[in-house]
């Protein structure tokens, strides 16, 4: 059960994206995530991973968790909400305005009143850049 009910019912609502798997080498950045697609119909995506090169726009703690905005290079008007796990940075800071390789799977969950929350990015692991 992911924590945060209100923040991630929002991050799965605010965040719906087709993404399609990488056929490339997963050492490479899929530059053809598509954050509108994304919004369509992200519950299709479940246990999808992606590698994205993105700018941290904004973060929100979520209890020992953080609710991260980023940016994509190929769309910066637009914000992906990627919920990163405690622990998951390891050593690296992540800090508003920087960009970062994100590690991502693409998760379902369910929210505190049980609900199912369906395609939900979540880190796996950051990089700098």
């Amino acid at each position: 059960m992911l924590g945060g009910g209100g923040v991630v019912l929002a991050l799965a609502i605010g965040a719906a994206v087709i993404m399609k798997p990488s056929d490339k080498d997963k050492t490479q950045v899929d530059s053809r995530f598509n954050i509108a697609d994304y919004r369509q119909d992200a519950s299709r995506l479940t246990g999808n991973t992606y590698m994205l090169s993105a700018r941290v726009e904004n973060i929100v703690t979520l209890g020992n968790d953080r609710l991260v905005a980023v940016s994509l290079p190929n769309n910066k008007q637009e914000r992906l909400p990627l919920l990163v796990r405690s622990g998951v940075t390891d050593r690296v800071n992540l800090t508003r305005g920087d960009t970062f390789t994100f590690h991502v799977v693409c998760r379902n969950g369910q929210d505190e009143a049980g609900h199912d929350i369906k395609g939900i990015m979540v880190v796996e692991k950051v990089e700098d850049q």
